[in-house]
């Protein structure tokens, strides 16, 4: 039998291409004219193909992230969240192979190590932060775990003990309400460093018209034993200097409070992550535990709404962990069992007759 022939389809068409953010098209030519005054002999090979890569870069902020500038302020501190939706992108929707991904990554990062360097801006931001491909013949970048019930538990355990130490704590009552609040919402990071006071309704357990990607208004929500946390922070927050912040979660820097940013969720996160072994947990993971948590209690429809996903297809391909040929056995073979014990409990009700 002759094998189908692949059928590509061009996904960064003329229209799409048309929609990007002008001012980063002007800030990327400008670093494209400087590198290839140093360098002309690549002008038509390499500089012809990062910026290929950097144009599928910003047609992917024009869809996902409201065609934000690549200098924006909202950028420069989402960064981590917005380059880790690139690499899914890359990977789920245009099916990249990790040698071609770390090219993209590389035309993007090249970009801004050029512009802090000529102090347009202060710093990269996303140098360090996210684990570059290591096995070119691996099909995925980033881990995307979803933690067993007995994982979750654990880290739970731990970092409550670890907050009842009066002494040497690892863990503070901001990365417990972090943990419970992502593992009981659902949401993304974004959602999570924008958690406001103002916004939060304490009776029905719920933060209310929080801003997500695509400027999409969502609530977050949260447990019985979340919400003493919430409470306890509270009454925390009234004995601290200085403190005007609205943010629920908070970061001094230079003797003021401000919203903590999504990176450093990300990196408490990946703090918590060492309990289980697991050195690259991220956010996102915690958000595909939570929703393949509903899908498998209440199913594929509850899912998708509690993920907030337009398509079902969505959740299903990417937050619904499949399941091993062990764990189809295993229902089988308990089908089987509970079928067997229905028919000799048929049998004894005849015989009795």
């Amino acid at each position: 039998m002759a094998q189908k022939k692949r059928v590509y389809k061009r996904y960064f068409t003329k229209e799409k291409l048309s929609l990007i953010n002008q001012d980063s098209v002007k800030a990327y030519e400008k670093y494209l004219r400087s590198n290839i005054i140093k360098n002309k002999d690549v002008k038509e090979t390499t500089y012809k193909v990062y910026r290929n890569y950097f144009n599928q870069f910003l047609v992917y902020l024009s869809e996902e992230w409201e065609n934000i500038f690549i200098h924006d302020e909202d950028y420069m501190e989402n960064a981590v969240d917005i380059m880790e939706g690139y690499i899914s992108f890359l990977q789920d929707t245009l099916g990249n192979n990790k040698k071609v991904i770390n090219t993209k990554l590389s035309a993007v990062s090249s970009y801004y190590l050029w512009a802090m360097k000529r102090g347009i801006i202060e710093k990269h931001p996303f140098d360090r932060k996210l684990d570059r491909m290591r096995q070119a013949n691996d099909e995925r970048l980033i881990s995307h775990y979803f933690l067993t019930d007995e994982q979750v538990d654990k880290v739970t355990k731990v970092i409550h003990e670890d907050y009842k130490k009066t002494k040497g704590r690892k863990y503070d009552i901001q990365d417990l309400l972090i943990w419970h609040i992502a593992i009981e919402s659902g949401n993304r990071n974004g959602a999570l460093s924008k958690l406001v006071w103002s916004k939060l309704d304490l009776e029905n357990m719920v933060f209310e018209d929080i801003r997500e990607k695509r400027g999409k208004m969502k609530e977050v929500t949260f447990e019985e034993g979340t919400r003493d946390l919430l409470i306890e922070w509270r009454e925390m927050r009234k004995n601290m200097d200085n403190l005007e912040c609205d943010g629920i979660f908070i970061a001094k820097k230079n003797g003021v409070y401000n919203k903590m940013s999504q990176t450093s969720i990300y990196m408490r996160v990946r703090k918590m992550g060492k309990i289980l072994g697991l050195e690259d947990l991220h956010p996102h993971c915690l958000r595909k535990t939570a929703i393949d948590k509903v899908a498998k209690e209440l199913g594929l429809s509850e899912a998708q709404e509690f993920a907030g996903h337009e398509d079902v297809s969505t959740t299903q391909k990417h937050y619904v962990k499949p399941k091993s040929k062990t764990e189809i056995r295993e229902k089988l073979k308990k089908m089987r069992e509970k079928k067997a014990k229905a028919s000799e409990s048929k049998d004894v009700d005849q015989n009795s007759d």
